[in-house]
């Protein structure tokens, strides 16, 4: 089509040709080098943590000291010390390389993003590295010190505290890190929210439904049986999900009103 004249008097109009969208190999292209930027940096985090694995183990093993002086862990077989350092040189090294993950991740699908939506991004991989942290953080200083305290006194007066050192591990890398995932709850609210699944008022209305849900997670988080340490995961959830109420009211997507006949 010809592209008529501008009048005397105003600016030429250029047009302005679209960006040319990207082959199917170009899309294959691109996550195979982000998937091998996440491997790097994923390497980089597990020699780190290979490195450091002593002080991370005395990190993992001082709420149960501060619990009980005289606690100690034992390996029952020639391998259970391999096997403890191994598991903590894996969480460390993908908790370490976690920012690149979810940034190249986000970086990724970008590119079918609305340009509003482009600029939620950087907020957004922010928001899950602070609440990833955050209910790990909540875990070591909160949770974790309950539970140890709760375990540890059991039976005291029948039982020392021995504890086979893979199982500890086991128990506390466990705990930490699904309760940093279970931190998440607002961030995926939002982005629900954002895609247009769900609504701030639909949520809203599922507040009773969202308590026995949270009742249950709390309670396969939790490594104790007791009500009081269920209620110090329970409580923060049911909290983080008002806070992805408010989320997705702010950032929800509106959905459009069926037109009248």
């Amino acid at each position: 089509m010809a592209i008529q004249p501008s009048p005397p008097g105003r600016p030429e109009i250029v047009p302005v040709e679209p960006p040319e969208e990207m082959t199917l190999l170009e899309h294959l292209l691109e996550l195979r080098n982000r998937i091998l930027i996440c491997a790097v940096a994923i390497l980089i985090g597990l020699v780190v943590c290979g490195i450091f694995w002593e002080t991370i183990l005395g990190w993992l093993l001082a709420p149960a000291r501060e619990r009980d002086e005289s606690f100690r862990v034992v390996s029952f077989s020639p391998v259970d010390r391999i096997g403890v350092v191994f598991k903590i040189v894996m969480y460390g090294g993908v908790i370490i390389a976690s920012p690149v993950v979810i940034y190249e991740l986000l970086a990724f699908v970008v590119p079918g993003l609305t340009p509003k939506e482009r600029k939620l991004m950087l907020p957004t991989m922010a928001g899950v590295l602070l609440f990833l942290l955050g209910g790990m953080a909540f875990a070591y200083w909160i949770i974790l010190p309950a539970s140890l305290g709760f375990l540890l006194d059991f039976g005291s007066d029948q039982f020392e505290n021995a504890i086979g050192a893979k199982p500890y591990i086991d128990f506390v890398t466990r705990l930490i890190f699904w309760v940093g995932v279970a931190f998440e709850l607002p961030m995926v609210l939002l982005v629900l929210g954002r895609l247009g699944v769900v609504t701030a008022r639909q949520l809203l209305s599922f507040w009773r439904y969202a308590i026995v849900l949270i009742a249950i997670l709390s309670a396969i988080i939790t490594p104790t049986p007791d009500a009081i340490t269920m209620s110090f995961v329970m409580g923060p959830l049911f909290a983080l999900y008002f806070l992805g109420i408010f989320f997705a009211w702010i950032f929800g997507k509106p959905r459009r009103q069926p037109a009248l006949a």
